[in-house]
């Protein structure tokens, strides 16, 4: 099953890669979870050879593939005159640059930092480069536990399958990915997509805006990733903002704690449903009732009774109450073998 993700006025166009491609939601056949494939249509330059070597790139280093930074690739392959690209699918992802509706908050833009520095150091410690950086090609989801923006790297691999025959040296790439972030950076903190490409008054207009509302440390490293003769590695740029990443490590704990809490409320849950469940197997199974073990007597009997002092309580009138504090203290006394007596 596919279905597809590109909007009308996206489809009529050519992707940012050069070529005519489209997006799909694909379900597999193998293992029944859903993907998201990426059709490049009149490839000439990838064979199966080269789209088989992109692939074991990007899979033969297990910690990449499970970054949560990263949107793994799983598969590589040509078919039909067309090249695929199959990565996870993310549910309700959007990318950046269809969800920037302005200026992000400098706590934000700190957050979307750390997130893209520990995932480019990922794989720039594996001698790959990202290629991918910019507001077209980063997914974002909303954290709900965290209130924050979760950021991820997606279309890794493209460019290395559609431009594998140029044999640009990794370390120029890597710079590149600086370069890219830094721009990335002043477009997520002016609200206005910036480029290399963009002209200098677009420039100047949002450096003057970067230093009027974001911190000098936030300058400094936006402006040191796009002027500096030489840019710095992405090591030099994680120690450059190490103090960040503690405050990020902060939010992913409370974001864990609140994870726990609320499965272990659903956990309790799910206790008071065993016992429901074991009540309704049990009562009321009158043609077992040869069987001691299922007859309407003995120990069946008492748990019949149980039963219905639970759900069928009755007013000083006799009309019925419906009283769910009643029943969730009554099924909790009971997972807890309290010793209170009631009178069935």
């Amino acid at each position: 099953n596919a279905y597809c993700l590109d909007s009308e006025q996206k489809a009529s166009r050519r992707s940012s890669f050069g070529y005519p491609c489209r997006t799909f939601q694909v379900t597999s056949r193998e293992d029944g979870n859903l993907y998201c494939l990426h059709r490049f249509d009149d490839v000439r330059s990838v064979s199966p050879k080269i789209a088989a070597a992109v692939l074991e790139r990007w899979t033969q280093n297990a910690s990449l593939q499970e970054h949560p930074g990263i949107v793994p690739l799983y598969r590589c392959f040509v078919a039909q005159r067309a090249v695929f690209f199959v990565h996870q699918y993310i549910p309700g992802a959007r990318t950046l640059q269809e969800c920037l509706s302005g200026p992000l908050s400098e706590v934000v833009l700190w957050s979307c930092v750390t997130h893209l520095v520990a995932a480019i150091r990922k794989v720039h410690s594996a001698h790959l480069a990202v290629r991918s950086i910019n507001l077209s090609h980063i997914l974002s989801t909303t954290d709900a536990a965290a209130s924050r923006l979760r950021v991820r790297l997606n279309c890794v691999g493209i460019l290395d399958a559609l431009e594998f025959e140029t044999r640009r040296h990794v370390a120029d790439l890597q710079v590149a990915d600086i370069r890219d972030l830094g721009w990335l950076i002043l477009s997520l903190a002016t609200g206005t997509e910036v480029t290399a490409k963009s002209d200098r008054t677009t420039f100047a207009q949002c450096e003057n805006f970067l230093a009027q509302n974001f911190s000098i440390e936030m300058r400094n490293i936006c402006m040191t990733l796009i002027k500096s003769s030489s840019a710095p590695s992405i090591v030099d740029l994680s120690r450059a903002i190490s103090g960040r990443i503690y405050d990020e490590l902060d939010t992913a704990y409370r974001s864990i704690d609140l994870t726990e809490r609320l499965l272990s409320s659903e956990y309790e849950s799910g206790r008071a449903l065993r016992l429901l469940l074991k009540l309704g197997y049990v009562n009321e199974r009158p043609e077992f009732g040869q069987d001691r073990r299922w007859a309407s007597s003995g120990d069946c009997y008492v748990l019949t009774l149980f039963r219905d002092f639970v759900f069928h309580q009755a007013d000083g009138a006799g009309y019925p109450v419906m009283d769910l504090g009643h029943v969730v203290a009554a099924l909790n006394k009971l997972d807890a073998e309290d010793e209170e007596k009631i009178v069935l």
